[in-house]
């Protein structure tokens, strides 16, 4: 009774460690509310209920059926199911990047937690677990921790990681107290947390770990509120994020280089929506990783990659390739074509894409930064193309109707004088192309291009001011006006924000402030999409003169830009200040699945973006700069050394061998190894009998070795099946072997079982 107690104790012990560890690191993760003293009480009483049951079998198997009985009870007839929907409910939001949920569900939480942790520790701490599982929740939960960026949380494993340490030793040293080994494991894991304060600042090791730390966040788990581009973050509709209009600042400051064969509309973002106002993107919620397999349909749908059809095209659907380099800091949104079919990012950067079909990536974009495309540059005057565009007509569409009904909304306030236009300049054409390209050329001979324009009046529709009234203003009017129009003639269109790149003879445009652009992109059945631009002096003159550009003539009747331009201003970066700030903003509706994230993901990213700009890319960055990452790497592959070691050991194998056979042939293949260690084989010829003589002649051992030959030799060479007894004659053996090798034979061995060398060698060594 009295060595079942000792038992209890010492398995007490070991389980309130790991669970005291394990439970504050994962609570803490999820938020540091759910960290409290309820969390220990609940542990205690766990643990102290599982030492209580397990005294006695009967004991054990009443705890088991009452704890079901009280579990189904709390959930079917108590509140049980509601809690837990609540705290899935909140894990699964702060997944998600939204922290605000888990607080509110904190109690709740903290005590699943406790109780479900304490029992998987409980019946991981049993000696006959061994220490894998154990191990296997200690990883799991350090993963958590890392993934979370919470390793500030990392003090609360050092109970747990001493508990899988004695486990290990003990496992391996059975006559060893496990009170005599814990001291010494707990001292070894205080030491290694305690020499962080000596680590240096720049550890390469520590960087690369929280590189892919980064690269598993990005790639699984984005979710962030990101920064996107938008015109008004570079000068344009300086009336603010949701009201076009005024007049502008842009900066002449370099932004990117493009390589590109010729002019070329890179898309930054797309917006569906028009509220008299502005443009609001509410189809841009979802984002889908660039890569992935699963969303390479919807990638295809959204970038018209199979449009048109391989069977009508012609020398328009060849591609082109654009070279992009940042010059300067800007928003997460890549600047692409909108036919992009490959994509090559630079770096580390992990591309995604939204269901508006703009691609950014997880963090903003930095000077130096790089990327490719490859897309066929369609855009409304090249030759031809109307043509294809009534071939495409004549062969269906599937997503012709679905399109339609979101690119054709407009708002009921829109005035008749209005619709009349859009009518009336359409009146003549046949084919929806036709149509667009008279809308195009209308606002293009009869509208004039300025950037000197004054503020538009909030409580006037926009569209409306720009046709009927003022009749001039920017890209922004012209883009706006075109969109509106096309609507109002049945063609689905959308409003798109960007740049405008036109090279020089050598292929290269240096994009500026100057060169930011908006336009109008129609949908053809069969076709797709395909790039109107109804500013004058854009790409149709030759000159791809487009808003504020200064560099080429503009043609009559377009006045010059440069007498309206200011460069002063550099506090118009593109970089410019979290753009999404006002989370209603109609940029803010495509930035994140969960839009209403966005208050509390912005305070926490600011303060931390100057400090550590080149690594974070959610820029809210809590890892301590001091804590031993090489440390803890250490320490993690030690564990899976030892377990890898643990589990091919003879002593491990033999627990679960089936036969008496597998058994002797296992410590059989451990004599061999040890002595070929020692750099001991059988030579060419030799027989195993000689060859034990030959061992026994080195007297490098106090045994010998001659009675396991001939108890090998017996097997071998009859039809005996070992019994017992073999099998303990070849296991004492090998121990006897193990104690009395040389240490660099002792360590040739370990490696050539960690990586399962010789073991070849040695089967071939029993057949002689």
């Amino acid at each position: 009774m009295a060595e079942k107690w000792k038992e209890r104790i010492r398995h007490a012990v070991l389980a309130l460690l790991l669970s005291v560890g394990l439970s504050m690191a994962l609570a803490g993760s999820l938020d540091e509310t759910l960290i409290s003293p309820r969390m220990l009480y609940v542990i205690a009483a766990a643990v102290v209920v599982f030492e209580l049951a397990s005294l006695h079998r009967i004991s054990a198997w009443a705890g088991v059926f009452a704890a079901a009985a009280g579990l189904i009870f709390w959930i079917f007839a108590g509140n049980g199911a509601q809690i837990l929907s609540d705290a899935g409910i909140a894990v699964s939001l702060r997944m998600k990047g939204i922290h605000t949920a888990v607080p509110l569900a904190a109690e709740q939480l903290s005590i699943l937690i406790a109780a479900g942790m304490t029992v998987l520790c409980c019946f991981s701490a049993l000696r006959k677990a061994t220490c894998i599982p154990a191990c296997m929740l200690c990883t799991a939960v350090l993963m958590v921790v890392w993934l979370t960026d919470s390793m500030e949380l990392l003090a609360w494993l050092l109970p747990a990681l001493a508990a899988v340490l004695t486990l290990l030793l003990s496992y391996r040293h059975e006559d060893t107290p496990v009170f005599r080994v814990l001291p010494w494991a707990a001292g070894l894991v205080a030491l290694a947390f305690l020499l962080s304060g000596i680590t240096p600042r720049e550890n390469p090791i520590r960087d690369k770990a929280d590189e892919i730390r980064q690269s598993v966040l990005d790639r699984l788990f984005f979710t962030e509120a990101r920064d996107v581009f938008s015109l008004y973050s570079v000068g344009f509709s300086p009336q603010g994020a949701d009201q076009l209009g005024g007049k502008p600042n842009p900066s002449d400051t370099p932004v990117m280089q493009v390589s590109t064969p010729r002019t070329v509309y890179l898309r930054g973002t797309v917006y569906n929506r028009y509220n008299g106002h502005g443009w609001q993107n509410t189809t841009g919620g979802r984002r889908y990783l660039w890569q992935s397999r699963r969303t390479i349909s919807i990638r295809s749908e959204l970038f018209d990659e199979t449009l048109p059809p391989a069977s009508v095209q012609n020398s328009l659907s060849e591609t082109a390739t654009v070279s992009v380099r940042m010059l300067t800091d800007s928003a997460s949104t890549l600047f692409v074509p909108q036919r992009v079919r490959e994509l090559n990012p630079g770096g580390e950067t992990v591309p995604y894409f939204s269901n508006s079909s703009e691609i950014f990536i997880t963090r903003n974009l930095q000077a130096g930064d790089t990327w490719e495309v490859s897309a066929p540059l369609y855009t409304s005057l090249d030759p031809g193309i109307g043509t294809l565009t009534e071939i495409c007509a004549t062969l269906g569409d599937s997503r012709w109707e679905s399109i339609r009904n979101i690119y054709t909304e407009l708002p009921a306030h829109l005035e008749q004088p209005v619709r009349d236009i859009a009518a009336e300049v359409t009146a003549f054409a046949e084919t929806p192309y036709e149509k667009a390209i008279a809308l195009q050329n209308y606002l293009r001979r009869n509208f004039r291009y300025t950037l000197d324009v004054g503020e538009h009046p909030e409580n006037i529709d926009f569209v409306t001011s720009f046709l009927l009234e003022t009749k001039e203003g920017y890209c922004t009017y012209f883009a706006s006006a075109m969109t509106v129009l096309c609507r109002m003639a049945g063609l689905p269109a959308r409003y798109v924000e960007g740049y405008l790149a036109e090279p020089n003879e050598n292929g290269e445009a240096l994009v500026t402030g100057m060169n930011a652009h908006a336009w109008t992109e129609v949908y053809f059945s069969g076709f797709g999409w395909l790039t109107f631009d109804a500013t004058p002096g854009g790409h149709s003159s030759g000159s791809g003169n487009n808003s504020g550009k200064q560099s080429t003539p503009p043609p009559a009747p377009t006045p010059e830009p440069t007498e309206n331009h200011t460069p002063e201003p550099s506090e118009n970066p593109i970089s410019s200040p979290k753009e999404p700030e006002p989370s209603e903003t109609p940029h803010d509706l495509g930035a994140t699945p969960e839009p209403e994230e966005n208050p509390s993901e912005q305070p926490s990213d600011e303060p931390e973006q100057p400090e550590e700009p080149e690594k974070s890319p959610d820029q809210n960055r809590r890892i301590d700069s001091s804590f031993p990452w090489w440390l803890l790497l250490a320490a993690a592959l030690l564990i899976l050394c030892g377990l890898r070691l643990l589990m091919i050991s003879p002593a491990f194998l033999e627990k679960r061998a089936k036969t008496e056979e597998r058994k002797f042939d296992l410590w059989t293949d451990e004599v061999i190894s040890l002595l070929r260690a020692e750099k001991l084989e059988r030579r060419n010829g030799e027989t195993v009998m000689a060859f034990a003589h030959r061992v026994d002649k080195t007297a490098l051992f106090t045994e010998s070795v001659t009675p396991a030959a001939e108890c090998l030799c017996l097997m071998r060479y009859s039809r005996s099946h070992p019994l017992e007894s073999d099998t303990g004659l070849m296991r004492d053996t090998a121990m006897l072997l193990r104690g009395e090798i040389s240490k660099g034979a002792r360590l040739r061995h370990l490696i050539r079982r960690f990586f399962a060398i010789g073991k070849r060698t040695a089967k071939k060594q029993q057949k002689r």
